[in-house]
C-alpha cells in the first residue's frame, strides 16, 4: 500500500539576503532523513517511535505531501505521491500535535462541513457521517467554537477530521498525547478497528506501552535512520523493557557507526 523508499531530507540554512530576513537555527545543512525505507500494508497498524529529534514529524509531512523529499520516492499503491493531485491527497487523512488548521471561530462541525467538502463528500452523506463521527469523539453535545476547545477536544476533532472521508491511509503524529487515559484508549481501539476495515495505519508515538498494545510492527527512528524493525511482541517480550530496549538500539547502532567513522 504505502511504499517509502531510500528518502531522504536535508534541510538548508538560509544564504545570501535570505540570511538576514529568515530565522534559523542552523548555519550547516541539517539532514533530518536519511536513506529511510519502510512499507505500511492495508489492514496494520505500524508504530513509529524514537527520541526527539528523530525525523518522525519530517518522516510524516513527506509521506503526506507536506514536504517534499531530497531524495528517495514514496508511493501509495505504486502511484508516486503527488501533492497537486486533489485525487491523491483524498486518499489519506492526517493528525498532527498542536493542530492549528481549523477555523477557530467557526464551531467543530461546521469546520467537519467545509472539510468534508473539500474532499468532495456529499453534503446529505457527509452530514450523517458528521452526526456519527463527533458522537464517536464525545463531540456531539459540546459544538461550541473551536477555540473554546479543550485541548483534548481538538485532539479528538483533528482525528474526526483525518478520519471523515475514509482514507486509504491514516496517519498519526502523537494522537494521544492531550487525551486522558480513557479517550486514548478508545482512539487506539479505533485505530484497531480501522486496521481491520482494510485502512493502512501509521502512528508516531511517544507512549510506548500504547505501541504495544495498538501496533502490529514498530519502527525504531534516530539520527534520521531506522534503527530497528520488528513485530510489537517481540519489544514487549524483551525482560529490559520497552523503553529500555529501544534506547539499546538506538545506542548500539550510533555506537557502531562512530567506530566506522
Amino acid at each position: 500500500m504505502l511504499r517509502v523508499s531510500d528518502v531522504s531530507m536535508t534541510y538548508e540554512p538560509p544564504r545570501g539576503f535570505m540570511k538576514l530576513v529568515s530565522r534559523s537555527a542552523a548555519s550547516e545543512p541539517v539532514k533530518a532523513l536519511d536513506c529511510v525505507s519502510l512499507n505500511v500494508e492495508r489492514g496494520e497498524v505500524v508504530g513509529l517511535v524514537g527520541p526527539n529529534g528523530a525525523g518522525k514529524t519530517t518522516l510524516i509531512k513527506a509521506i503526506t505531501t507536506l514536504l517534499v523529499p531530497t531524495a528517495g520516492t514514496i508511493t501509495m499503491d505504486d502511484d508516486p505521491l503527488d501533492a497537486d493531485d486533489p485525487d491523491m491527497r483524498r486518499r489519506f487523512g492526517l493528525v498532527l500535535p498542536e493542530e492549528r488548521s481549523f477555523y477557530w471561530r467557526l464551531s467543530g462541525r461546521q469546520n467537519l462541513r467545509f472539510f468534508a467538502a473539500l474532499a468532495g463528500l456529499d453534503a446529505e452523506a457527509a452530514e450523517s457521517k458528521i452526526d456519527e463521527i463527533l458522537e464517536q469523539r464525545g463531540l456531539a453535545h459540546r459544538d461550541k467554537a473551536v477555540f473554546g476547545y479543550s485541548s483534548g477536544m481538538r485532539a479528538q476533532l483533528a482525528i474526526a477530521r483525518a478520519t471523515l472521508h475514509e482514507p486509504d491511509l491514516v496517519v498519526l503524529d502523537e494522537p494521544t498525547r492531550s487525551l486522558d487515559p480513557v479517550a486514548g484508549a478508545d482512539v487506539c481501539d479505533d485505530l484497531r478497528r480501522m486496521a481491520g476495515e482494510g485502512r493502512a495505519i501509521l502512528m508516531a508515538s511517544h507512549r510506548l506501552d500504547e505501541v504495544v498494545s495498538v501496533c502490529d510492527r514498530v519502527l525504531a527512528l534516530a539520527g534520521g535512520r531506522i534503527r530497528w524493525q520488528g513485530s510489537a511482541s517481540e519489544l514487549a517480550g524483551d525482560p529490559a523493557g520497552l523503553g529500555a530496549t529501544i534506547r539499546r538500539l538506538v545506542d548500539d547502532e550510533s555506537s557502531s557507526r562512530e567506530g566506522s567513522s
